[in-house]
């Protein structure tokens, strides 16, 4: 009985942390994180381990005092990993790409990073 007590919990915490794993956690980003541009990006593209649903996420670029630059996000059907924002054109110097996205699974991800427009 303890064995298949032990085995079941077992699969129930293995099955919690695939779950877990399942969010829609950014993968890649660009521009990415740290990242040092020699000229403003026309946008910033983002891809998400899961899919993610357009309508209700959001990606802002704020400069380096915290004021909003632009917010939006587009997706596109055939790649429901990806969301882009059309940029601006920035000037010289550091920008937060913040993001909220509504999963495909239901669960909310939120995130920043840094980078940097530099042509030096």
């Amino acid at each position: 009985m303890k064995l298949i007590f032990g085995a079941g919990l077992a699969a129930a915490i293995c099955l919690g942390a695939a779950t877990a794993l399942a969010h829609s956690f950014l993968v890649d980003a660009s521009p990415s994180a740290k990242d040092h541009v020699a000229a403003s990006p026309k946008l910033v593209k983002l891809r998400f381990g899961g899919g993610v649903e357009p309508a209700y996420s959001s990606i802002s670029i704020l400069d380096s005092t915290g004021k909003l630059v632009v917010e939006g996000a587009k997706g596109q059907a055939d790649k429901p990993r990806e969301l882009t924002l059309d940029a601006p054109e920035l000037a010289v110097g550091n920008y937060v790409v913040k993001y909220r996205v509504l999963s495909s699974d239901g669960h909310i991800v939120e995130g920043k990073y840094e980078f940097t427009v530099d042509p030096h």
